[in-house]
């Protein structure tokens, strides 16, 4: 199968893990949702109590602190504030290729479905972007809290292309960091191979990480780190240009490892410089176990 089934994408709903993507930064949307806002106010638990000052709702006045004190206090509560999370996903064409399993393209929308299901469930606004292979190189879908805006998404991830584009990973970053809301939880899903990150790019990626969390799910096969031994293969370029490789020659193997060591170094040194985690699935990868299995060691480390 080339191309992920919609109603596969659709019955993942029930396969959602009850991990949470813990925010690291606080929440500053305006509307409710399960995640704590750094604004004080009326909300389901508990912060702190401090001293009552004319004006404040005598509603909320600490009686035994107040009768153990001798002077009125006050509790205060955090407020639960909706998150907003981004997912990106990778269409290029060097995404729609597999040699154990599946296709990295069809385990990039797993993904994707597997991580909107589960902040919808988790009552948070779910924007999309896809880039690469889709009408106009890049589609935004708005951040909403229903399963009819997150299926039209699932639904495009499903289809074939019509269109060929060559989209970089810092195009749509440029864009997002322009209109994301500080607090927003971004999930770039790629498979990461020919990066072409300059320091603007970079720059913009910066911005971003400082005023949200970030996480990139790297997606590969096997054979993007080492192309095996089985004689001469056809290789196309993004320009159409058509190569005849003999795998068969040591030096060309080796050179093409390299280029991948290079290119996953440059990964490495991108997420390490801007603290983004990073989680490393493949092709053959029990997506639904491995996924979360990673989430889970990121929010291990942010409660260090």
């Amino acid at each position: 199968m080339l191309y992920p089934d919609f109603e596969d994408l659709i019955a993942l709903k029930d396969r959602r893990s009850k991990v949470s993507s813990s925010p690291t930064r606080s929440v500053k949307t305006a509307r409710q949702g399960n995640h704590n806002s750094p604004f004080r106010g009326q909300g389901l638990e508990f912060d702190a109590v401090r001293e009552y000052v004319p004006g404040d709702d005598i509603r909320n006045i600490d009686w035994r602190v107040t009768a153990r004190t001798g002077s009125p206090h006050l509790k205060l509560f955090k407020e639960e504030r909706e998150r907003h999370v981004a997912v990106f996903v990778d269409m290029n064409e060097s995404m729609r290729f597999g040699t154990r399993k599946t296709f990295k393209s069809i385990q990039a929308a797993h993904i994707a479905a597997l991580l909107g299901w589960q902040s919808l469930a988790q009552h948070d606004s779910v924007s999309g972007c896809l880039f690469g292979d889709v009408q106009g190189g890049i589609q935004y879908f708005p951040p909403k809290r229903t399963r009819h805006s997150f299926c039209a998404m699932l639904r495009m991830l499903s289809q074939a292309p019509i269109h060929r584009h060559r989209i970089p990973i810092h195009q749509p970053l440029k864009q997002l960091h322009r209109s994301i809301t500080p607090g927003s939880l971004i999930y770039l899903i790629s498979d990461f191979i020919d990066l072409n990150f300059h320091f603007q790019e970079e720059s913009g990626l910066c911005l971003l990480r400082k005023n949200c969390d970030v996480v990139f799910i790297a997606v590969n096969d096997p054979a993007d780190k080492a192309i095996p031994p089985v004689g001469t293969l056809l290789f196309s370029s993004n320009a159409g240009d058509k190569i005849a490789v003999n795998t068969l020659d040591a030096s060309g193997r080796d050179a093409y490892a390299n280029f991948w060591k290079a290119e996953r170094e440059r990964l490495y040194a991108i997420a390490d410089k801007f603290k983004i985690p990073l989680i490393e699935l493949a092709t053959e990868s029990e997506i639904h176990r491995d996924l979360f299995l990673g989430l889970k060691r990121i929010a291990k480390r942010r409660m260090r």
